[in-house]
């Protein structure tokens, strides 16, 4: 058989042979007096065999070993660990596709459904997506989307637990409580671009506000002392409160907040 015949034999291409030859999945057959290789029935039982396990998801790097454990028994023990490990590997794959397939799907719901498409619980994406699209004042819109692109990186970094989530949304669908959390950011946007020195009581009492506000949120969810070992990068190199919060009005009512529920040690004087 020419190289055509056994590759049409086997269901591939004369590349794809010369492709087990480099591998050295595949001996190379003798060669006729001008030059053309001459296959034989051993060389398509091989090269059926390749095909075979490669189609079964066994790696080209693994088929020579597999190949020759199934027909030597001295290496049955061997051939039991690599399909062991091949199949592992595939199920873990598979558990790594259907997670991917369970999101999308999700989002493609939600999208349907009119829905921001968003790592958020639902109901809470909504009340931003209401927050941020009902609000006139430009600055406190922006305040509304910074917040909501907080929300989405503690849930993306798995950082605080879906009673969280949930109590924050409870905060913001009560009228009342959504009233006065609206009111806090409004304070805290018009802090905006103000030398701290000069609004020092009111970043004093918009951080009691707030953090009377956050603080039963944070206990409810039970992540405050979590939260306490977690973040002293925020008092380190790795994130700073200038990289989170640039302005210095606004970031001196972070830091300040921060140290009033113990995330971050206070600074002495």
């Amino acid at each position: 058989m020419r190289i055509s015949d056994i590759a049409q034999a086997a269901g591939t291409t004369p590349r794809t042979v010369r492709h087990y030859h480099r591998l050295g999945l595949l001996d190379e057959p003798r060669r006729l007096a001008n030059g053309y290789r001459e296959y034989d029935l051993a060389d398509l039982v091989r090269l059926m065999r390749v095909r075979w396990l490669a189609s079964a998801g066994v790696p080209l790097g693994s088929v020579s070993s597999i190949v020759s454990a199934t027909t030597d028994e001295a290496a049955a023990d061997d051939l039991e660990l690599d399909l062991t490990a091949l199949i592992d590997s595939i199920e873990a794959e598979r558990q790594v596709l259907a997670t991917k397939s369970s999101r999308l799907q999700e989002m493609l719901a939600a999208h349907r459904a009119g829905r921001p498409v968003s790592p958020l619980p639902p109901g809470l994406a909504l009340i931003f997506a209401d927050l941020i699209g009902t609000e006139s004042d430009p600055a406190v819109r922006a305040e509304f989307e910074r917040e909501r692109d907080a929300f989405e990186l503690v849930a993306i970094s798995g950082a605080a637990p879906q009673a969280f989530f949930d109590s924050a949304a409870r905060q913001l669908a009560d009228e009342r409580a959504r009233d006065r959390i609206v009111n806090l950011y409004r304070r805290f946007a018009a802090l905006r671009g103000h030398d701290p020195a000069h609004c020092t009581s009111e970043i004093e009492s918009l951080v009691e506000a707030t953090e009377n506000t956050i603080r039963p949120v944070l206990a409810e969810a039970g992540i405050l002392e979590q939260w306490k070992s977690a973040v002293p990068s925020l008092d380190g190199s790795t994130v700073s409160v200038t990289d989170l919060v640039p302005d210095q009005a606004q970031g001196a009512v972070f830091t300040l907040l921060l140290q009033r529920l113990g995330i971050v040690p206070e600074v002495s004087p």
